[in-house]
């Protein structure tokens, strides 16, 4: 019987978590870029609300030359594309974990390997 080998147990148990690390890593970008994702689209919201509160605001003043000369000097808010960072990141996360697959499972064969030739002896 072959002794098993303290390397390849070491080099498993290193490969499955490096391969765990990096699917929790994928996870969290995920979850981190959806949050800031939707805290940049609630407060772009917030700006655009209060944008068009002020352009109603103006629709009362009688004199249109006058309105349309303060409606050009409002800063108009950024037209916002939602979800880019959410989509980003869910295809770095997708990336990540196809990655991660890889040294996950490379570290479980080695480790299970030598976990059953330990038993044998």
């Amino acid at each position: 019987m072959a002794n098993p080998s303290p390397f390849k147990k070491g080099c498993g148990c290193l490969l499955m978590v490096t391969g765990a690390f990096l699917i929790l890593t994928a996870f969290l970008l995920v979850m981190v870029s959806n949050l800031a994702d939707k805290e940049a689209g609630e407060k772009n919201q917030a700006e655009w609300a209060a944008y068009h509160q002020q352009v109603e605001a103006m629709d009362s003043i009688a004199d249109v030359a006058l309105r349309d000369s303060l409606i050009q000097e409002l800063p108009r808010p950024v037209i916002r594309q939602g979800g880019i960072a959410t989509m980003f990141a869910l295809f770095g996360g997708f990336i990540i974990v196809i990655i991660a697959i890889i040294p996950l499972g490379i570290g479980t064969y080695l480790y299970a390997k030598n976990r059953k030739i330990k038993d044998k002896i």
